[in-house]
């Protein structure tokens, strides 16, 4: 739970600061303060898709972030620590248009798959950003490609796919706002 929630608040943190826009520009070597506006923490919302173990610890570190958090989940009986309020899975879309960041812990199963279609990344915001660290089967990668080229979503922190790995002429590694890590969330000490 602690390193994955780690490796979740690291591209929290880096889309609030504009890491998703400076790496690039650093690649390039090019020198420029920008038109990027931080998310202040404090006045955003996270809407966290899975509180389990690693869902539940996520929430607890946004809230201490000043993030309001609110969590989906088919099971949890009450919200978490941390968790401002608790929705069943059939009010994701009532929810998601809230949320700052949109992060998805869930573990796949035969409802998650594709549980982040099309009409999940059209319910969200164009400023919102979508952090997927639970299962690649989750997320319909070519719809999250349209939205992100489209500037349908801000941007996109993964460290999971459909296909692992992903391959090298896939469109995700250009697309705009995107971090990638190769599904080392759960790497750490004392394991």
């Amino acid at each position: 739970n602690d390193h994955i929630s780690a490796h979740i608040m690291a591209f929290v943190l880096a889309f609030a600061r504009g890491l998703h826009e400076y790496i690039p520009l650093q690649l390039r070597r090019h020198w420029r303060m920008g038109d990027y506006e931080t998310v202040h923490l404090a006045d955003s919302t996270a809407v966290v898709v899975g509180v389990g173990g690693i869902g539940g610890e996520t929430a607890r570190l946004c809230s201490e972030f000043g993030v309001t958090v609110i969590a989906v989940d088919p099971r949890a009986p009450e919200p978490p620590p941390g968790v401002s309020e608790l929705h069943r899975p059939d009010a994701l879309n009532d929810v998601l248009p809230s949320a700052d960041f949109v992060i998805v812990t869930v573990p796949e199963t035969p409802e998650t798959q594709g549980m982040f279609a099309a009409a999940q990344f059209a319910s969200m915001k164009p400023s919102a950003f979508f952090i997927n660290i639970g299962r690649g089967a989750t997320v319909v990668l070519d719809d999250l490609v349209v939205a992100l080229e489209g500037g349908r979503i801000a941007g996109a922190g993964l460290d999971v796919f459909q296909v692992e790995p992903l391959p090298a002429d896939h469109p995700l590694w250009a697309a705009p706002g995107v971090l990638i890590t190769p599904h080392v969330a759960g790497i750490g000490p004392y394991l």
